[in-house]
């Protein structure tokens, strides 16, 4: 188990330009050679926050612009990662976006939130595994949310009853789920998986949901930035810092052999073949 004391040598951080990810790539900054952000503005329109990660340590940042409602940006944001360097030791998947107040289906025909909550950092992760060193860990951040929703896989995308926090709750119990086949997918490789949930925070994200309730961002990169170190096994979800259980429909056999289903004949066809259905 790594110590907070302890440096990293690669990371790569989504969703780092706001909210927890931005509180999470300040602190990595201080403790990493070098650091990856993601994030889906152009970089000259984040200047200023890639300005303040730069100054918060001495590693040394890139940046790299990745729109996840463009599956075809996922591939491509892969290919300059593994342009930038030869391996990676901490890959958080933090990216995430409010349900919209209406439902909007991308361009490569999924509903956004899931799209850029779930099926994207899933899609990025697939392209990076045979990058990760030994010992590599993956952080996925979920939330409790995933608890008050199910799956539907009749209507994945949500034709039908469409809601901001259902689109939201849905797409976290995909990320969630998702995160424990991953490790078990990855269990005769050197790396471990765990996913969380990081709290409620006030970061623009919530706020678009719930208004301005919550903690700040700092408070929320603590519970990712202790996924990173925690002596946990692979395949954890932690809330509160603690190893619980996901829902129900999280661990239903059935419901993670239809999610990996989906995965492979909708979504992982973008990793071998780089383009769209």
């Amino acid at each position: 188990m790594k110590t907070p004391s302890d440096r990293f040598g690669t990371v790569v951080l989504t969703g780092a330009t706001s909210g927890i990810g931005e509180a999470t790539a300040h602190r990595l900054a201080a403790i990493s050679e070098t650091l990856i952000v993601l994030g889906p503005e152009p970089e000259e329109a984040v200047g200023r926050v890639l300005a303040q990660i730069r100054g918060a340590g001495p590693a040394e940042v890139h940046y790299v612009g990745a729109d996840f409602t463009q599956l075809s940006d996922v591939v491509e944001a892969a290919r300059s990662i593994r342009s930038l360097v030869s391996t990676i030791d901490l890959l958080i998947n933090d990216a995430g976006v409010p349900g919209a107040p209406q439902r909007i289906v991308t361009t490569d025909g999924f509903e956004r939130t899931l799209q850029v909550n779930a099926l994207a950092p899933a899609l990025l992760t697939r392209l990076l595994v045979p990058s990760l060193a030994d010992g590599a860990r993956i952080v996925n951040v979920g939330s409790s949310a995933h608890h008050v929703e199910r799956f539907h896989f009749d209507d994945i995308d949500l034709a039908h009853g469409y809601s901001p926090v259902a689109a939201y709750a849905r797409a976290k119990l995909a990320m969630v789920t998702w995160s424990s086949l991953l490790a078990e997918e990855l269990r005769s490789m050197p790396v471990s998986v765990v996913a969380l949930c990081p709290g409620l925070n006030d970061t623009p994200l919530s706020a678009a949901m719930m208004g301005r309730i919550g903690g700040p961002p700092r408070q929320g990169a603590a519970r990712v930035f202790y996924a990173t170190v925690a002596d946990v096994p692979s395949g954890s979800y932690l809330e509160d810092d603690r190893v619980v259980l996901p829902s129900a429909d999280a661990t239903d056999p059935a419901n993670r052999e239809q999610l990996t289903t989906l995965y492979w004949e909708r979504l992982l066809r973008f990793a071998v073949a780089g383009r769209g259905r």
